[in-house]
């Protein structure tokens, strides 16, 4: 992974890219008000500044905003809109899990073109799983193992 690519990775994951809750609002189309309540509820977290009156909003709460509110227009409860973002949050760290653990290398091979290589298969290490994306699709193959 790219340098740069990393350094994101981390900022996101230490969550110390940090959104007022004014901006919060704005971009997700959900009320300070609201907001404040969900926070009250336990549903997000944000964290305070000094003096205790700016909310500071994570990107990982930041989407949990943003998904619980998708949820309600969809017309669910509240109550049911928050399980089913807790659902969906389970489901990405499970995703990120398969990309933490499973992403060995990424390079390009064309123009919006590239390879992900995905490791050795399980059930015969001798061989190593790869994707290929380019402009019509992206797949799946098998290679005899390189070990250089």
């Amino acid at each position: 992974m790219d340098r740069v690519s990393n350094q994101v990775r981390k900022m996101i994951v230490s969550k110390q890219l940090k959104v007022s809750m004014t901006e919060v609002s704005r971009v997700t189309g959900v009320s300070t008000s609201q907001l404040r309540y969900w926070e009250k509820k336990g549903y997000i977290q944000s964290e305070q500044d000094d003096q205790n009156k700016n909310h500071y909003f994570s990107l990982p709460t930041i989407f949990q905003a943003f998904t619980i509110k998708l949820f309600l227009d969809q017309g669910y409860t509240l109550t049911m809109a928050v399980k089913k973002e807790q659902q969906r949050r389970e489901l990405h760290r499970v995703f990120e899990r398969f990309i933490t653990d499973c992403i060995l290398e990424i390079k390009q091979t064309g123009e919006k073109e590239g390879e992900i290589k995905l490791g050795p298969l399980a059930d015969d290490p001798t061989k190593e799983v790869y994707a290929t994306i380019n402009r019509n699709n992206t797949s799946l193959h098998l290679r005899p193992l390189n070990n250089e």
